[in-house]
């Protein structure tokens, strides 16, 4: 009866036929009236109901019936199609069969099988007329591969949608999703923030569409210097302020710095701030420069001292946080923070380290309530001291002087400290 007109009559007497290849065919069909579709939507094959859940022209009452089918496959290949169905609904259509497809969506949606709430994410994630409770559901799902879709993709789901998947879920991948979303919220972008996850705020810092307040960058750039992977996407970081610049220059690598100073879209005050600081780190890698000719740039002093007040807030100003800085070679930064730590002026710590004084710095380290072995470490990374003429501990432990003779030393450098002001 293939290419051939059916009547009604003789697809209804077809519906109990013995031979399901002969059920299938007739499932196949395009011409049959929807009361005989929607029998074998319940057809005791399940090739037959597969074909019905596929074919166009199944009522959408029958969706009901076949979203509960007992077979994943029939579930699956009608969440296929119901997906395409949505758009493609005239009013008049959608006006008699919503409330069915509605109600047979949320059920893949609910589906104890992920599989299933899988392809129905496929499915929607784009559509901009997908219904709201379904695609919200499908966001929740505790299965990435179910939840990242939408929540990466779909139109449908607003700010306060994702605020509350943020706030509830802990699942990185979902957080990550919402971060690869086209033109992400400031509200949005300050919760991803706040979760304080690497790999959330590393993703987020990749999307040049995501909307981050100055506060929420500030408070990035606070804790990047212990977290590399920020530092690349900082850098080409989209209208990015002068100032972040200049504080993102403190502690990245050499190449990512010189990316830095390259940008075409700082203020000239910023371009030069940034040229200065390349060329000292060129000098410092090099190992052109004697430790007495660091060059404290005034605008470079003046981002560590921001900083070192942005450590001081956040209670991070500690010997343990100076001395993970000490690896990364910020001299002003480290001269700041001693400083502030020590109750000393910073050009005091400043003549130290040009100086390249072991006893000198012995001194500070004691002011600021160091460690001795601390000490011994910063006369090497930031005085520039030879191994062979580090002060290190006395015997047992402690500061190898007395402290008249550290005390003498802070005099000595505040001395001359004053007098390079004033001359």
């Amino acid at each position: 009866m293939a290419g051939q007109k059916i009547t009604y009559e003789q697809a209804r007497d077809l519906l109990d036929h013995p031979d399901a290849t002969v059920r299938r065919d007739l499932a196949e069909r395009d011409d049959l009236e929807p009361e005989i579709l929607f029998y074998l939507a319940s057809d005791p094959d399940a090739s037959v109901r597969r074909i019905i859940a596929t074919n166009q022209h199944t009522p959408a009452k029958a969706s009901l019936v076949l979203a509960a089918d007992a077979d994943v496959e029939v579930r699956c290949d009608l969440a296929e199609r119901i997906g395409r169905l949505v758009p493609g609904l005239t009013p008049e259509q959608q006006d008699k069969a919503w409330k069915s497809v509605h109600q047979a969506l949320m059920l893949l949606a609910r589906d104890q099988l992920p599989r299933v709430r899988r392809v129905l994410s496929q499915a929607l994630h784009t559509l901009p007329d997908a219904p709201h409770e379904v695609v919200l559901t499908l966001a929740k799902d505790p299965e990435i591969s179910v939840a990242g879709p939408v929540l990466q993709f779909s139109p449908v789901l607003t700010d306060e949608d994702l605020l509350a998947v943020i706030a509830a879920t802990p699942m990185t991948a979902c957080l990550v999703a919402i971060c690869n979303r086209l033109n992400v919220g400031e509200e949005v972008s300050n919760a991803l923030v706040g979760t304080g996850q690497v790999d959330v705020i590393t993703a987020l810092l990749r999307n040049d569409s995501a909307q981050i307040r100055e506060e929420a960058l500030d408070a990035i750039i606070d804790a990047a210097p212990q977290q590399p992977t920020w530092h690349e996407p900082l850098v080409h970081r989209r209208n990015l302020p002068g100032k972040a610049a200049l504080r993102i220059a403190e502690f990245v690598a050499l190449s990512l710095l010189e990316t830095l100073a390259k940008r075409q879209d700082f203020d000239p005050a910023t371009v030069a701030s940034l040229g200065h600081v390349v060329r000292e780190k060129l000098r410092q890698e090099e190992g052109l420069a004697a430790p007495q000719s660091h060059y404290f740039d005034p605008e470079v002093m003046k981002l560590a001292q921001r900083q070192v007040d942005a450590l001081a807030r956040a209670g991070k100003l500690s010997e343990k946080h100076l001395l993970q800085v000490a690896a990364e070679n910020t001299v002003p930064l480290l001269a700041v923070g001693i400083a502030r730590l020590a109750e000393l002026p910073v050009d005091a710590v400043v003549e130290v380290i040009r100086a390249a004084s072991a006893k000198g710095m012995l001194a500070v380290c004691w002011a600021a309530d160091f460690s001795a072995e601390t000490a011994a470490q910063l006369q090497v990374r930031i005085g520039r001291i030879p191994p062979d003429d580090v002060i290190g501990p006395r015997p047992g432990g402690g500061f190898d002087a007395t402290e008249a003779e550290l005390q003498w030393q802070l005099d000595m450098f505040e001395d001359l400290a004053e007098k390079r002001m004033a001359g």
